[in-house]
């Protein structure tokens, strides 16, 4: 009887308490420290030289995904705005601007990292021409809670 009595206190508490517990929001803060992201220690081409760019044929069932990790690698873009760059330069190679269908067979322009930035801040001098390409078939934080 005595355990029963426990048991029941124990799940009136937990089931009273449970509301109150969940509906507090935390923040979590992730600091990366000193994190190498230095151009010079990179043996990836775009960083070494960002004027560098490059193309691509894209094979069958190969994906944007799988281009830009074997040219860019993955720890050095944002794959979303990478994607969108490329796309950029290539609408003729995507249905519909899309980045997620791609047409086998077509040559990709790769820009180089000053041309993404050019795109990012809207600088129409600093970007090569883009009908050239299109015409060529060618720290984190967290929050939880409500």
């Amino acid at each position: 009887m005595k355990k029963n009595l426990v048991f029941f206190l124990f799940t009136v508490f937990i089931f009273s308490f449970s509301k109150f517990s969940y509906s507090e929001p935390f923040v979590v803060l992730e600091y990366r420290g000193n994190s190498d992201r230095s151009n010079s220690n990179s043996d990836n081409i775009f960083l070494q030289d960002l004027n560098y760019s490059s193309q691509h044929v894209v094979l069958k069932n190969e994906t944007l995904s799988d281009i830009m990790l074997n040219y860019y690698g993955s720890k050095s873009f944002n794959n979303k705005i990478l994607s969108l760059a490329i796309v950029y330069f290539n609408k003729k190679a995507f249905v519909r601007n899309n980045p997620n269908f791609l047409y086998s067979g077509k040559k990709l322009y790769l820009p180089s990292v000053n041309e993404i930035k050019s795109l990012i801040i809207n600088n129409e001098k600093t970007l090569k021409n883009k009908d050239e390409y299109n015409s060529s078939i060618s720290s984190q934080i967290y929050f939880f809670g409500g």
